[in-house]
C-alpha cells in the first residue's frame, strides 16, 4: 500500500468527517429556522398576522396627481375650518349683544332673534312666542324646527314643556343655536315623554352628523340651563362652548345647571362646565361623545355627577381640569371610553410668577363613591396632584392601570374599593402625596397589585392578588406601613422595595402566596424570550462541543509536532555523524548489532492476529533502536494496564522511544507495546481495521518504519 506520508483525516482524529458536515449543516438550518419562527410569531402576536408588510396595498393612482386646468371664472371661497366657524360665531354674539332687541339687523344680517326682559322686569317666553318672532316653525303637534338662532338675555327666561321634537336647522349653508347670554333656558318634557332636541339637516331629512361643517348647539353663558326629562341627540362641534350641551361662565354673572333624567347622544362634548358653580347632573345617561363626555373645567366649582351612566366616550368619560374643585361622581357608571375613564388634573396654573397672577396650589376635593368605572383605553381613573381625594366603595376594572394617583398632593383615601387591571396595576400611587390611606380594599394587577413611588402611605387590612409578580412594589424613597393585609399570587417577594424605600410590616397574611424567581415571571410575561432561549441554546450546547474536539485536536498537532522535531535532530545528528569532517561516528555503525531471530510465538488474545501463522521477523528499523536484550522478542507484550493517554504507551518497552510517525508509534504500541488493536485503534482515534492493516504491513515489510531512542 502506497503512503506519501501525510496525515490523512482518520491519522487526524476525524473519525467521521462526513457525518460531523452533516450536523454542521442541520445545526445551522435549525437556527435560521428558530429565528424565522420567532419573528413570524412575534408578528402575529403583535399584529394579528404573519407577514404584516404585506397588508399595505400598492397606490395604483399615480404618484404625483395631475395639475387642474387653470379656469378663468372666479373660484368659489374656499369653506371655513371647524375653528373659523366658532370664530365668527363668537364673532355674531358680540355684535348681537350691542343690538337692541327690535334692531333689523339682527334678522336681516345675523339672522337671530333676541329674547330680552320686558319694561325691565324678567319675562317669560315660551314656543308661541318663538312662532310668532319667526324663530319657529311649527310642523305639526309634536314637531318644531328652529330656523334662527335666539339669543336669551339676562332678565329673560325661555321655556320648553312638553313631548315631541325640536329639529335646529344644521347643515353646510348654516347652523342655528339657542344660547343664553346671562338669562335662562329650561326645557321640561314628560316622564314617559321626553322632549328632544336635535340638528336637522333638511336636504337630507336627517340629522347632521358632519361635524366639519358646524352643527347646530345649546349653551347657556353667565345664565342657568334647567334640564328635565329631555334627550338631545348630533348635536356641537370644535369647541366646548360649541360642543353642543354647554354652560360657560365668564366671571361676571353665575354660570349653573341642573340636568335630571336626560339622555345625551352623538354631541361633540356630552355636557361641557366650565367656570360654573353648583352644576350637576343626576339620572341621566350620556353616550358616543365625540370627545370626552362630561368635560369640567375652567375653575369649575361643587360640580356633581350622579347615578349616571356615561358609555363610549372618544376621549375621557370624564375630565376635570384647570384648578376645579369640589368635583363628586356618586353612584356612576362609566364604560368604554377611549382616554381615561374619569380624569382629574388639578395641577397648579403656574409654578411661579405669570401675567395672570394664577396661584400655584393644587386644586383640592374629588371624591368617587359607590360607581363603575370599566373597559376604558388608557385606563380607569387618574387624579394628578388634587388635594384631598378620595375613592371609596368604587370598583375599576381595566385592562391598563385601574387607579393612578400622582403628586405632589396631599391627602388621599381609598377604601373599600375594588381596583383591578389584567395586565397592569390595580393602585399606583407616585410622587410626593403624603397623609395616604389604603385600607378593606381589593386590588389586583397582573404584575404589581400596589405600586409606591416617592409616596407615604398607610396599607392596612386590603386583598392584594397579583398574576406573578409583586403584591406590593415601593421605589423612589417611598415609605410604607403595611399591615393586616392578605396576599395571592407568584413571585419572589411578596413586597420589594427598591432605591432607599422602606417598610414596616406587622400582621400580614402569606400563606397564599407561591415562591417563583423573578426572572422565571419576567420570562413568562414575554413568552417569546422562551423561543429566543430555544434558539440560543443551540449554540450553547454546539460550542462546548466544538471546544473539547478542538483541544483534542490541539494535542493530536502537538504530539505529531514533537514527533517531526525529533525526528529531524535524529536525522541531523545521522548526517552529522556520517560526515568524515565532523570527525563523529555514524549512529548505525553504534548502535547495529546482530540480532538474534526471534523464535515463533503463538498470537496473543486481542492483538488483532488471525490463525496460525507464525510471527514474522522484527523490522530492521526496530531491531536497530530496539535494546539489546537476551529476553527480548517479535510480537505482542502482555500489557499491565489499559493506556489512557500517549504518556501511559511511553513506559515498559517504548519508554525513550521516538518515531517518524504515529503510524510507526501506533504499530510498536501493538507489537512491542503488548496492547490490543482495537486498544491502540481508540487511544489514536483511527479505524480498527486500518491498523490492522498496518501491523500485517509491518510483519511483512520488515523495511517499514523505524525509531530511535
Amino acid at each position: 500500500m502506497d503512503d506519501d506520508g501525510a496525515l490523512t483525516a482518520l491519522e487526524r482524529g476525524d473519525t467521521h468527517p462526513a457525518i460531523r458536515g452533516v450536523a454542521r449543516v442541520i445545526m445551522v438550518v435549525a437556527v435560521v429556522v428558530l429565528v424565522a419562527a420567532v419573528v413570524l410569531v412575534g408578528n402575529f402576536v403583535h399584529t394579528g398576522t404573519f407577514l404584516p408588510w404585506l397588508r399595505a396595498e400598492a397606490p395604483t393612482g399615480p404618484v404625483v396627481a395631475v395639475s387642474p386646468s387653470p379656469d378663468t371664472t372666479d373660484a368659489p371661497a374656499a369653506p371655513k375650518t371647524p375653528a373659523e366657524l366658532v370664530a365668527a360665531e363668537d364673532e355674531r354674539l358680540t355684535a348681537v349683544a350691542g343690538l337692541a332687541p327690535g334692531d333689523p339687523a339682527l334678522a336681516d344680517q345675523w339672522n337671530t332673534v333676541v329674547l330680552a326682559p320686558q319694561n325691565g322686569q324678567r319675562w317669560g317666553y315660551t314656543v308661541a312666542d318663538l312662532e310668532a318672532l319667526g324663530a319657529l316653525r311649527v310642523e305639526d303637534d309634536r314637531t318644531l324646527t328652529l330656523v334662527r338662532n335666539v339669543v336669551v338675555r339676562r332678565g329673560a327666561e325661555l321655556d320648553f314643556y312638553g313631548g315631541g321634537t325640536v329639529r335646529m336647522l344644521s347643515s353646510a349653508e348654516g347652523t342655528t343655536s339657542i344660547v343664553v347670554w346671562g338669562g335662562t333656558l329650561g326645557v321640561f318634557g314628560g316622564e314617559d315623554d321626553p322632549l328632544a332636541f336635535t340638528s336637522w339637516d333638511e336636504a337630507a331629512a336627517a340629522p347632521d352628523r358632519d361635524e366639519n361643517d358646524g352643527r347646530a348647539y345649546v349653551r347657556a353663558r353667565d345664565g342657568l340651563l334647567v334640564i328635565g326629562h329631555a334627550e338631545f341627540r348630533d348635536l356641537g362641534y370644535w369647541s366646548g362652548r360649541t360642543g353642543g350641551l354647554a354652560v360657560t361662565g365668564t366671571g361676571d354673572d353665575r354660570a349653573s345647571a341642573g340636568i335630571v333624567s336626560t339622555k345625551i347622544t352623538g354631541l361633540h362634548y356630552g355636557v361641557f362646565f366650565s367656570d360654573t358653580t353648583q352644576a350637576g347632573i343626576q339620572d341621566t345617561t350620556i353616550e358616543d361623545s365625540t370627545l370626552t363626555g362630561v368635560e369640567v373645567t375652567n375653575g369649575a366649582s361643587d360640580t356633581t355627577i350622579e347615578r349616571t351612566t356615561i358609555t363610549g366616550s372618544g376621549g375621557d368619560g370624564v375630565s376635570v381640569s384647570r384648578q376645579s374643585t369640589g368635583t363628586k361622581i356618586t353612584d356612576s357608571i362609566v364604560d368604554g371610553s377611549a382616554g381615561w375613564g374619569i380624569r382629574i388634573d388639578g395641577s397648579a396654573l403656574a409654578t411661579g410668577p405669570t401675567s395672570g397672577g394664577y396661584g400655584l396650589s393644587p386644586a383640592d376635593g374629588f371624591t368617587l363613591t359607590g360607581s363603575h368605572v370599566r373597559d376604558s383605553g388608557e385606563g380607569g381613573v387618574r387624579v394628578i396632584s388634587t388635594d384631598a381625594t378620595e375613592i371609596r366603595g368604587t370598583q375599576v376594572s381595566e385592562t391598563r392601570t385601574a387607579v393612578l394617583v400622582e403628586g405632589p398632593s396631599t391627602g388621599l383615601t381609598v377604601a373599600d374599593a375594588d381596583l383591578s387591571s389584567s395586565d397592569l396595576r390595580g393602585l399606583d400611587v407616585s410622587g410626593r402625596i403624603t397623609d395616604a390611606t389604603v385600607s378593606d380594599s381589593r386590588l389586583a394587577g397582573r404584575r404589581i397589585a400596589l405600586e409606591l413611588t416617592g409616596a407615604a402611605v398607610i396599607v392596612r387590612d386590603n386583598d392584594l392578588r397579583v398574576a406573578s409578580g409583586f403584591a406590593v412594589e415601593l421605589s423612589e424613597d417611598a415609605r410604607a406601613d403595611i399591615t393586616g393585609n392578605t396576599f395571592h399570587g407568584v413571585g419572589q417577594d411578596v413586597v420589594a422595595s427598591w432605591s432607599g424605600s422602606r417598610t414596616m410590616q406587622q400582621g400580614n397574611v402569606q400563606t397564599d402566596w407561591t415562591f417563583q424567581w423573578a426572572w422565571v415571571g419576567w420570562m413568562n410575561e414575554h413568552p417569546m424570550m422562551w423561543m429566543w432561549a430555544l434558539v440560543l441554546l443551540v449554540p450553547a450546547i454546539g460550542l462546548p462541543v466544538l471546544w473539547r474536539r478542538r483541544r483534542e485536536h490541539q494535542k493530536l498537532r502537538r504530539l505529531l509536532h514533537e514527533a517531526l522535531l525529533r525526528h529531524g535532530e535524529e536525522q541531523v545528528a545521522a548526517y552529522r555523524a556520517d560526515d568524515p569532517t565532523s570527525g563523529g561516528v555514524a549512529p548505525d555503525q553504534v548502535r547495529r548489532e546482530p540480532v538474534p531471530t526471534p523464535a515463533p510465538a503463538a498470537p496473543r488474545p486481542g492483538t488483532g492476529w488471525r490463525g496460525p501463522a507464525p510471527a514474522p521477523a522484527a523490522p530492521a528499523a526496530w531491531a536497530e533502536s530496539r535494546p539489546t536484550a537476551p529476553s527480548a522478542t517479535l510480537g505482542p507484550r502482555p500489557a499491565h494496564h489499559r493506556p489512557r493517554s500517549f504518556a501511559d504507551l511511553r513506559t515498559g518497552p517504548l519508554e525513550g522511544r521516538t518515531f517518524a510517525s504515529l503510524r510507526q508509534f501506533a504499530v510498536a504500541a501493538v507489537l512491542e507495546g503488548g496492547y490490543s488493536v482495537p486498544t491502540i485503534a481508540r487511544l489514536f482515534r483511527i479505524a480498527q481495521w486500518r491498523l490492522q492493516q498496518w501491523v500485517e504491513e509491518a510483519a511483512r515489510n520488515p523495511t517499514v518504519g523505524g525509531s530511535r531512542r
